[in-house]
């Protein structure tokens, strides 16, 4: 979920805001200086997945690892780390 906030606000609530974003895992916050959004605060989990997301090399892997999966061409643990 995301949330605005004035910069005023979150300053003067920023502990609460941390233990709403680390309690619920996930979403955002927009801080806001004379109506335009200036910064966001994330969720830890939120910001890893994001960086996860991010990283080319990595999803590339994970959708041919999802490619093989799919077409049964599985091999087993001791095959991969020879």
């Amino acid at each position: 979920m995301t949330r605005i906030a004035s910069v005023s606000y979150a300053r003067a609530h920023l502990p609460k805001i941390m233990v709403s974003l680390r309690k619920n895992k996930q979403g955002r916050v927009i801080i806001a200086r004379n109506g335009a959004a200036s910064a966001m605060l994330l969720a830890p989990e939120e910001f890893e997945t994001l960086e996860i997301l991010a990283d080319k090399k990595f999803m590339l892997s994970l959708l041919k690892a999802k490619a093989a999966e799919q077409a049964k061409r599985l091999g087993e643990h001791e095959d991969v780390f020879k």
